[in-house]
């Protein structure tokens, strides 16, 4: 039996609710989608021509499967309020009739200022356990007139590029009382050059510091905007805290300055475990950072900010080649991630400073640091501020076309 349809209120959504339902997929059913749709491809219909096919046999069609998710946006999650606005699907196996499926669904996305959201729905043959589609839909409610002229003005504001406007509805909205300050993720928030990002940002944001063994520094805990969040990235649940920090408000950046260290010594030396967590930093951890944006920004996107280094792919260090290549990992990361982010209007970039005398160079005797500035045509050394101050570049709205990019810090270095 299919469950009793639901209304979910606006007020009862979050990310990570979910439903679902099982229903059966007879031959009556493709053959009456079939002359619904005027679809009667032989493949669905056939039953000889698909025999003989690679197919061995009818399959259903592609849009049926978007049918079973559309039900289950519309009748269950959130239920009979909502509608549907778009639809991102593909079909990784197919689906034979007759036979039984489990459609499950579970929101991604939620803007409760908007009315807007996204329901990720997968369909799963029951026989087989494979999933056969995996649907991305998109959902608005039935509001008020009011509502959605505002939803809508606010909408065409970020598709149009007019940055400028957004951001002056922002303010006027903050100085309203309507919205809080965007509030931005930083890893390694208690890091040299995370503590640096950490100051510059309190000044026009709310910021989220994530820390693990190390907290902040007294007086950046003593600043109003920032909050320290437990993120230990290497550990199951520190998603669930930052969730928990957030609350109801969205999500517009993270800045990514979290990294394990850059042990010395080259691969064949190094444990398997040290390389395994140089490179989950620059790719695991980094997707699943990107994931938590697009979960809870809003509609008008947001931006993800990584911290690379000149010593990745551009000038990688055979003593420590295991923190080269993480970082190395993490510009390719930054490239396949912004084609697939910027359908949520979030951009991703790499800054890669040069050599900071911070974090892990912190101790680097004098000589040394006389040594790395001769090197640099600017003839100083790139400080945890000027990191900063490019990082409050990219959150910025004149960088909002800006990304997939890796930005050396170089002072004119080659």
């Amino acid at each position: 039996m299919l469950p009793e349809p639901q209304v979910c209120s606006p007020d009862e959504l979050r990310v990570g609710r979910s439903a679902e339902f099982e229903q059966d997929v007879t031959e009556a059913d493709v053959l009456d989608f079939a002359r619904t749709s005027g679809d009667f491809n032989p493949l669905h219909v056939d039953a000889a021509y698909a025999g003989r096919s690679n197919f061995r046999g009818r399959i259903a069609h592609g849009a049926y499967q978007i049918g079973l998710a559309s039900a289950l946006l519309g009748m269950y999650l959130p239920g009979k309020r909502v509608l549907l606005v778009s639809v991102n699907a593909r079909f990784p196996a197919p689906l034979y009739f007759p036979g039984r499926v489990k459609v499950r669904g579970e929101i991604t996305s939620w803007n409760r200022e908007q009315l807007a959201g996204q329901l990720k729905a997968v369909v799963l043959d029951k026989a087989s356990r494979i999933p056969t589609a995996e649907i991305l839909l998109g959902f608005t409610f039935h509001g008020k007139r009011g509502e959605q002229a505002s939803a809508a003005s606010h909408a065409f504001a970020a598709r149009s590029g007019d940055v400028q406007s957004l951001a002056e509805a922002r303010k006027h909205a903050t100085r309203s009382g309507q919205l809080d300050q965007p509030v931005v993720l930083v890893t390694g928030a208690a890091g040299g050059i995370g503590s640096a990002v950490v100051a510059e940002l309190a000044k026009d944001f709310s910021v989220l510091a994530g820390v693990n063994r190390q907290r902040l520094s007294e007086e950046l805990r003593g600043l109003d905007p920032i909050e320290e969040v437990e993120a230990d990235l290497g550990r199951p649940g520190w998603e669930d805290a930052v969730r928990g920090a957030l609350g109801d408000r969205p999500l517009y950046g993270i800045v990514h300055a979290a990294w394990p260290g850059a042990p010395h010594g080259g691969l064949l030396d190094a444990q398997d475990e040290v390389i395994d967590a140089q490179v989950a930093f620059g790719t695991t951890y980094t997707v699943r950072l990107a994931r938590l944006l697009a979960a809870h920004c809003d509609s008008t996107g947001g931006r993800l900010i990584v911290l690379g280094s000149m010593t990745g792919s551009r000038k990688p260090v055979v003593s420590r080649a295991a923190y080269s290549l993480g970082k190395a990992a993490l510009e390719q990361t930054v490239k396949l991630l912004a084609p697939e982010l910027a359908r949520k209007q979030i951009t991703v970039n790499a800054i890669a400073p040069s050599f900071v005398p911070a974090g892990m160079n912190q101790q680097s005797p004098e000589r040394q640091l006389k040594l790395e500035a001769a090197q640099v045509p600017l003839g100083r050394l790139c400080t945890p501020h000027d990191v900063a101050q490019v990082v409050r570049y990219v959150l910025s709205p004149a960088a909002a076309f800006v990304s997939g990019q890796f930005l050396g810090l170089t002072g004119g270095q080659l």
